[in-house]
């Protein structure tokens, strides 16, 4: 809880995921090295990834650059993808207690 408010978590498979995730609705930007940067989606949120709903399609194994609101560009790395959803791991999580900001910050926005 932060604040009064609740954070909703996710538990993956056991051994899938390195963080419990929270669903948030918000926009950002990323890109890959090189190219202009692109509108995503994101819809879920944890210390060690993100997932994103984007029409331009990264790769599997691509590093990316994404913007989060308020932070700095940060490095991930693309782990897999469904359709249009991509499931993105941070190369250097971010810190629990900054993870749980932006879920706060980012749910239902």
């Amino acid at each position: 809880m932060l604040g009064n408010r609740t954070i909703e978590t996710k538990k993956a498979p056991k051994g899938a995921r390195g963080a419990e995730r929270a669903p948030v609705t918000a926009r950002a930007r990323f890109r890959e090295p090189g190219l202009n940067p692109f509108n995503v989606e994101l819809f879920d949120l944890s210390s060690t990834g993100f997932r994103m709903v984007t029409s331009f399609r990264p790769q599997i194994g691509k590093h990316i650059w994404v913007n989060l609101p308020g932070l700095q560009p940060l490095e991930a790395v693309v782990r897999r993808a469904d359709g249009n959803n991509y499931g993105c791991e941070f190369v250097h999580p971010l810190h629990v207690s900054v993870a749980q900001h932006l879920q706060a910050k980012l749910r239902g926005q």
